[in-house]
């Protein structure tokens, strides 16, 4: 009997699975077109701390990355499974370039009553793309940075 060999990538994103829930429903609103930020959050804010996120993640400085974290996160992933989850990505698309595409969206969990904001933006390397989702809670720490 052969058993299946589990992905240590596969195992950092269902780390992510119960913070993520919530703003997967916020990204799906995202791509039907129903846009917008809960009370609360500001557009450029999230931006900012997006970008500041993305440059660390550029610099594989993944500690900053999860320093920007709520709790969950920082005891979710180390620093060790998220460079096996990111440095492949760096490693085959180059230099960063620019952010070619945001969409900003938002969700409050019905049962919670957490509201969580993100944006989803879409950055150019030299040899690609990378796509990060990223989002935060209400105090502005980071509870979802997804590439893709």
């Amino acid at each position: 009997m052969e058993r299946k060999r589990i992905k240590k990538r596969d195992i950092i994103f269902a780390k992510f699975a119960k913070v993520l829930a919530v703003l997967a429903l916020a990204a799906c609103l995202a791509g039907c077109g129903q846009t917008g930020l809960p009370e609360g959050f500001d557009e450029e804010k999230i931006r900012e701390s997006a970008m500041e996120s993305i440059g660390y993640f550029n610099n594989r400085d993944y500690k900053s990355i999860i320093a920007m974290g709520s709790e969950e996160l920082k005891k979710s992933i180390t620093e060790e499974q998220f460079a096996e989850a990111g440095d492949p990505f760096l490693d085959t698309r180059g230099e960063f370039q620019k952010i070619v595409k945001e969409v900003f969206a938002g969700n409050t969990d019905s049962k919670t009553g957490a509201a969580y904001g993100g944006v989803v933006m879409v950055g150019e390397y030299e040899e690609g793309k990378i796509q990060f989702t990223i989002a935060f809670d209400e105090r502005m720490e980071l509870v979802q940075f997804l590439i893709k």
